[in-house]
């Protein structure tokens, strides 16, 4: 723990395929740590990975400021038209937070990260209404 109760922030990526990886938020994702998920996303897409899967299993809070920071930093995919971005295994708070805010209704959401994977390597037709999202870039 750190001051104050809450819960410290570790995020974490996990290769997929040449084109894929898994980005992993565990912990509370805040005003704070909001930059951390945007240097990961940064990160994976500048190494040329198109299919990303936000696993937010281990997530424990996310706020406005890291769901406007995760839409806005996929903007570089936004006209690429092999691009995916699927949430996996959002549960309690984050869910609630992400159909709330309506984000979630923007991404195919998976109970699972092996759901995601498997989805993404099968060419399922998954929601991309993140693409409509435009906006001043991340940080």
């Amino acid at each position: 723990m750190i001051p104050g109760g809450a819960t410290p922030c570790v995020i974490t990526s996990e290769w997929l395929s040449d084109h894929g990886a898994a980005v992993i938020i565990d912990g509370e994702l805040d005003l704070d740590t909001a930059p951390l998920l945007a240097a990961e996303l940064q990160r994976q897409i500048a190494e040329g990975h198109r299919h990303l899967v936000i696993d937010l299993t281990d997530a424990s809070f996310l706020d406005s400021t890291s769901l406007g920071t995760m839409v806005r930093t996929i903007q570089p995919l936004h006209d690429d038209p092999d691009a995916a971005v699927v949430l996996a295994g959002a549960g309690g708070v984050v869910a609630r937070a992400l159909t709330t805010s309506g984000i979630g209704q923007l991404f195919t959401m998976f109970d699972t990260r092996g759901e995601a994977e498997r989805a993404l390597t099968e060419g399922v037709d998954l929601r991309d209404g993140w693409r409509g999202v435009r906006g001043p870039g991340p940080g």
